[in-house]
């Protein structure tokens, strides 16, 4: 398996495991949720810098075609 196909795999499995801590989050039961996690790193500026870095390489990589 290789190319495209391993990639989707990839992806959707970073999905799902995303969606199962963060359902375990609202339940108490793991870490801070997405939304808690995101407020504590926009907090700083270097946080803020990190966040606005991750979203430009997103939007150059994925969605600039």
């Amino acid at each position: 398996m290789s190319g495209v196909p391993l990639s989707v795999v990839g992806v959707v499995c970073l999905v799902v495991g995303g969606l199962a801590i963060e359902a375990c989050a609202r339940r108490g039961l793991g870490p801070a949720t997405a939304g808690r996690a995101l407020a504590a790193v926009m907090r700083t500026a270097t946080g803020r810098a990190i966040v606005l870095l991750a979203w430009l390489w997103i939007g150059v990589h994925f969605l600039a075609r």
